[in-house]
């Protein structure tokens, strides 16, 4: 992906150069920078309210306690790990958070990996249980896009929050998709 940006960048250079307009390729640069720092400056507000209350609702257990109430609903999901109490933990969080648009999702997802793989090691149940937790995460449903949001706003958007309903429909339609399939292939596989 490098090359490709480099490409269009020394190409961009190229064509200002031969046609004479370097002045106009340097005023869209300097105004594309000065974008840039406006855009992440008025994002980091935003994310910083985000974290707080993320880091709220881990503290004060809460995310703790939805995690409990999803178990038996994500046991079916994961048949292999469904007994293991701290696998699952991990697994009802991260897909919590998830759903939630907290930007936790990423770490609760690697820590439940990674508890997969110290208690069952490369077994199949091992790799079956973390597709399917790829899955569910990568096809992203999410009830409350927050950082799409929060860039929507920061944007200037008149009504930031609209793509709520249709993301959450994209990504619950492409959850399901995603679990299909993988039940598809793995019974083929296995």
């Amino acid at each position: 992906m490098n090359a490709v940006w480099l490409v269009l960048i020394a190409s961009g250079c190229a064509v200002a150069l031969v046609t004479g307009n370097v002045e106009p390729l340097m005023s869209s640069v300097l105004d594309g920078a000065y974008h840039a720092v406006q855009l992440v400056i008025g994002l980091v507000g935003i994310f910083c309210l985000w974290g707080g209350i993320e880091r709220l609702a881990n503290e004060s257990g809460l995310i703790d306690a939805l995690a409990r109430i999803t178990r038996p609903v994500l046991g079916p999901l994961f048949p292999y790990v469904r007994e293991q109490e701290k696998i699952m933990g991990a697994v009802s969080a991260t897909i919590i958070s998830n759903i939630l648009g907290l930007s936790s999702q990423t770490p609760l997802g690697l820590k439940a990996m990674a508890e997969i793989k110290r208690i069952h090691g490369e077994s199949h149940r091992a790799i079956h249980s973390m597709i399917t937790l790829v899955v569910i995460s990568a096809a992203g449903f999410c009830i409350f896009p927050s950082g799409v949001i929060a860039l929507r706003a920061a944007l200037g958007s008149k009504n930031p929050a609209i793509v709520a309903g249709p993301t959450a429909v994209a990504g619950l339609v492409a959850t399901c998709a995603g679990l299909v399939a993988h039940s598809l292939f793995s019974k083929r596989s296995g």
